[in-house]
């Protein structure tokens, strides 16, 4: 990447990019992050607004969506000429303090003390990565019913992921993602994040469904706050409670062919995710402690 091309991100990332290193894994200095992810599409917003209005000093938002400004740029960076000699492990470890860097930054520009956190859709993807800096990570996935997420117009994190996770994809001549490719996009991520929440964050992951978030929004919110160990007294949750409103397009799959679009074998598989073909709210929440 040229230097021109490095200038788009925040400064310590550039200078990481520089191949500016320092050696030497250092502890961190928050131990504690709050981070929220998803498949693109599934109501993360919502949820950041959720946190950030709790107290919790969230990343900078850098879009509509909220996603964090500070969020790495894993892959400019793994790219940068400079760093082609340099171990994986020392790129990871400047990444992460730098982040970690702009995280406190941000909470200071909040005048906040208490614990900071992110929003970005695909951290499920760098779990692994994120929890050996961070000890104490908390991970909150938001899980929303895959035959909705299908027919979505949201497809940028599955054209970004999914010749990465070797998928088969089929577009149409506009370059959109057919249903069955965005349910199997769907299926996939939603695969990986649990077993990689089970592996690493046995008692730090949360797995929230959107749903059961819109449908009962107090007790969700009041259920997700105890996990965080965030305080919570009833006037406040009152206040969280009103800032989730369902959308319309909750259900959207019922009008759609999806009998047609979809084989045996995914909706199988749709059904261990704890959501059945004709159903809506699906099992209930995973919440490992």
């Amino acid at each position: 990447m040229s230097a021109s091309g490095q200038k788009r991100y925040l400064a310590p990332y550039q200078q990481i990019m520089t191949g500016q290193l320092d050696a030497g894994d250092a502890e961190a200095q928050i131990p504690d992050p709050i981070a929220v992810g998803a498949v693109g599409g599934s109501g993360t917003r919502v949820v950041a607004q959720i946190l950030a209005a709790a107290g919790v000093a969230m990343a900078s938002p850098i879009n509509r969506a909220g996603d964090a400004l500070e969020w790495p740029p894993y892959r400019a960076i793994f790219a940068a000429p400079a760093l082609q000699q340099q171990s994986s492990a020392l790129i990871l470890d400047n990444t992460h303090r730098a982040f970690e860097q702009l995280l406190a930054a941000r909470r200071a520009a909040l005048g906040l003390d208490g614990r900071v956190g992110w929003k970005v859709p695909e951290t499920f993807f760098r779990l692994e990565w994120l929890g050996s800096h961070f000890p104490q990570l908390q991970y909150v996935h938001l899980i929303r019913h895959g035959l909705d997420m299908a027919y979505s117009d949201n497809q940028r994190q599955a054209k970004n992921w999914v010749d990465i996770l070797g998928l088969a994809s089929q577009r149409d001549e506009h370059g959109r993602l057919s249903p069955a490719t965005m349910l199997e996009y769907w299926l996939s991520a939603n695969e990986l994040a649990a077993a990689t929440m089970t592996r690493l964050l046995p008692r730090r992951g949360y797995l929230l469904r959107f749903e059961r978030l819109c449908a009962r929004p107090r007790e969700e919110i009041a259920a997700l706050l105890a996990f965080l160990q965030l305080p919570c007294p009833d006037y406040l949750l009152d206040e969280l409670a009103a800032l989730v409103t369902p959308p319309a397009s909750i259900g959207r799959y019922r009008s759609r062919p999806w009998r047609n679009d979809f084989t045996a074998e995914q909706l199988a598989r749709l059904e261990k995710l704890g959501y059945d073909s004709p159903g809506q709210l699906g099992a209930e929440p995973v919440r490992a402690r």
